[in-house]
């Protein structure tokens, strides 16, 4: 004998319920969201006029920075990590330079300070890469 099914009915789908409530949590979400989108463009439109402004009234200096890479040695990084962390003890870890600034520091402080001891130095160092 075969078996009988049963047909779903509202009465009998248990997914009737959950369907229901996720409608609901839908409409709510996108009203939400929508609230909040025209916020956001409000705040964007009201933040660029501002902006606007303010460099209209003053000629800003930009600096451009550029990406780059090197090979550094693991001692140097030791060196610059012991740096950065007795920096963050001694000013507190939001108010110490970030690594990137105290190697560009470095390398413009050495930049300016070049002579032939530093060339002797550098050409030193580099034979024993």
């Amino acid at each position: 004998m075969p078996k009988q099914r049963v047909r779903l009915t509202e009465k009998n789908d248990p997914l009737t319920s959950t369907e229901s409530v996720f409608a609901v949590f839908e409409q709510a979400s996108k009203s939400t969201s929508q609230q909040v989108e025209n916020i956001a463009v409000q705040e964007v439109d009201n933040t660029a006029l501002s902006v606007a402004e303010k460099s209209a009234s003053r000629e800003v200096k930009k600096i451009v920075l550029r990406k780059s890479t090197f090979q550094l040695s693991e001692e140097i990084l030791k060196q610059l990590d012991i740096y950065h962390l007795q920096l963050q003890l001694e000013m507190g870890k939001a108010d110490a330079p970030y690594k990137e600034v105290i190697v560009e520091e470095a390398i413009s402080q050495f930049l300016s300070n070049s002579d032939t001891k530093s060339l002797e130095k550098l050409l030193k160092r580099q034979k024993t890469r």
